[in-house]
């Protein structure tokens, strides 16, 4: 991972999108500790901005520290998961219920954004493949008209990116997600999209079940 910032973004603001980051992608693995001088060196950040970043991440349940040891990546559990799918399917199949009609030029940005999801697949890029799977989904947020469920869907998106991230290297699931995701579409342009998104969270979470 490599981010460029503009010189306005605060260096603190730098360091925990960094660290974030590390931690989604696996690069900081959970349950092991983060070593400072380490990920100083590793992502080219200050002690300051460091230290202020990882006290961020342990308010919001990123890391936990142990006295006299220091911080570690909080893992993800079962109840994380079960809780996450629950919450997803409760709110997308809300807006889905919500949204009465859909233009076909949004219907034309989210078929964008599964064909680039396409092209990752060739690249095997399950980072990239993630971040797209997180633009698919706030569109349909964004669908919604409604600016609450809007934050909420960005505010959740990154423990998405981190608990899918687990099942991308299984043989056939990211085929499967672009399956499924051309469903919601299908759904969309037709009325009635709540099936497909139903369909879609749980097969995501029954391709979990083996690697937890």
């Amino acid at each position: 991972m490599d981010f460029q910032y503009p010189t306005s973004v605060p260096l603190r603001t730098q360091a925990y999108t960094i660290l974030k980051e590390a931690i989604i992608s696996g690069t900081l693995a959970e349950n092991k500790v983060i070593k400072e001088r380490q990920v100083l060196e590793q992502f080219r950040i200050s002690r300051t901005p460091f230290r202020e970043a990882l006290q961020s991440l342990e308010t919001e349940g990123w890391v936990y520290t142990i006295p006299y040891k220091g911080a570690y990546v909080s893992p993800i559990t079962d109840k994380d998961i079960t809780d996450m799918y629950e919450l997803r399917i409760i709110l997308e199949t809300a807006i889905a219920r919500k949204i009465q009609s859909v233009h076909a030029t949004s219907l034309n940005e989210l078929g964008a954004l599964v064909t680039l999801m396409e092209l990752e697949i060739a690249t095997n890029n399950d980072y990239r493949f993630m971040m797209l799977d997180r633009d698919f989904h706030l569109a349909l947020y964004k669908l919604s008209g409604n600016s609450k469920l809007m934050t909420v869907g960005e505010q959740i998106g990154d423990s998405v990116r981190r608990i899918g991230g687990r099942i991308l290297h299984l043989p056939s699931r990211k085929e499967e997600v672009i399956v499924e995701h051309r469903s919601i579409i299908d759904g969309l342009a037709g009325g009635d999209a709540v099936d497909a998104i139903v369909r879609h969270l749980e097969a995501g979470k029954r391709a979990l079940t083996p690697v937890r």
